[in-house]
């Protein structure tokens, strides 16, 4: 295909995803003029991510895929907050190859209408280098959203799903890259995040902290713990993970599970919002009241340096 300009490709293939959606998120406004504007009676919740070729995705990755990719990782930041998604916002870099843009505005689609939700601006730039920037938003009722700094001391700990996955897929399609593989397990996982919206409302009931495992379980455990000023005793053989034979699940971002700290007493009734939703909800451990985590793997103490994780500071 040919490369044409900006406003073209926009209106071709992004003015109208999810428009169907508009009325029901209480829009007056979608795309298409300076800013989209709608009304709302309870909280917001808002976040922004960047994704860039090579350190968020890699080259190889069909333009379908690096859609779901960034737009479903930017919600799981709503579903950490216990929020309802509302509406997402896209500005995409690349060289204006309109195959390209067509197969991306395919995969926006698809997440549109996994969530129901519409994609109501962005932006279009021309570069060599792809990169996706993505906005989204989501609702709460007052005062029930959930934040990372709200663990109490003696609470439990606990962590949807399972690790690795994500992991798994990527070190697949950097290994073997074919059509084929994407309809592999833990390669959906990595191209096609699964969210936790369909327990994440419920568990705001219960959950005194939360957030999603973006930058690895260890990294983002602390996100909660330090600004809580709470410790914890954490349980390593009670998190189910892909590989068992290394620590390297427990530091690898992207597997979007959720974890969230809970009084102990609601423990009866998030074991049975797990069995109700078919979601696993594991109990990994619980805080103290110091700031010393300590991590336990097959009865051993296991150290983990401080805030190991994702980083785009460290060299």
């Amino acid at each position: 295909m040919s490369q044409v300009d900006e406003f073209f490709l926009i209106d071709k293939y992004f003015k109208d995803i999810g428009s169907k959606f508009l009325s029901k998120k209480n829009f007056i406004l979608g795309s298409g003029d300076d800013s989209a504007v709608f009304k709302s009676k309870n909280n917001l919740c808002y976040s922004i991510d960047q994704n860039y070729e090579g350190i968020h995705f890699p080259k190889s990755l069909p333009p379908e895929f690096i859609a779901t990719r960034s737009v479903l990782r930017s919600f799981s930041d709503i579903s950490a907050m216990g929020a309802r998604p509302l509406w997402f916002s896209v500005a995409l870099a690349c060289d204006f190859d309109e195959k390209f843009i067509n197969d991306f505005s395919k995969g926006l689609n698809k997440v549109s209408n996994l969530l129901s939700v519409p994609l109501i601006g962005g932006d279009l730039i021309k570069t060599s280098q792809k990169a996706v920037t993505v906005s989204v938003s989501g609702e709460t009722k007052k005062n029930n959203h959930l934040s990372r700094s709200g663990a109490k001391h003696n609470q439990n700990i606990y962590l949807t799903g399972e690790l690795g996955l994500a992991r798994k897929g990527l070190e697949e399609i950097t290994k073997n890259f074919n059509n084929n593989i994407y309809r592999k397990k833990n390669v959906k996982r990595f191209i096609f995040p699964k969210l936790r919206l369909e327990i994440s409302n419920s568990i705001s009931q219960y959950a005194s902290s939360c957030i999603d495992v973006s930058d690895g379980f260890i990294a983002d455990l602390e996100k909660i713990l330090i600004p809580s000023n709470q410790g914890a005793v954490i349980y390593l053989d009670d998190i189910p993970r892909v590989d068992k034979s290394s620590l390297q699940d427990f530091i690898f971002g992207d597997d979007l599970e959720l974890i969230f700290t809970a009084d102990k007493k609601y423990h009866k009734k998030i074991n049975k919002l797990s069995v109700n939703s078919g979601i696993k909800i594991n109990l990994i451990g619980h805080t103290k009241r110091n700031d010393e985590i300590k991590y336990f793997l097959n009865n051993e103490e296991v150290q983990f340096p401080r805030k190991r994780g994702w980083n785009h500071g460290e060299k």
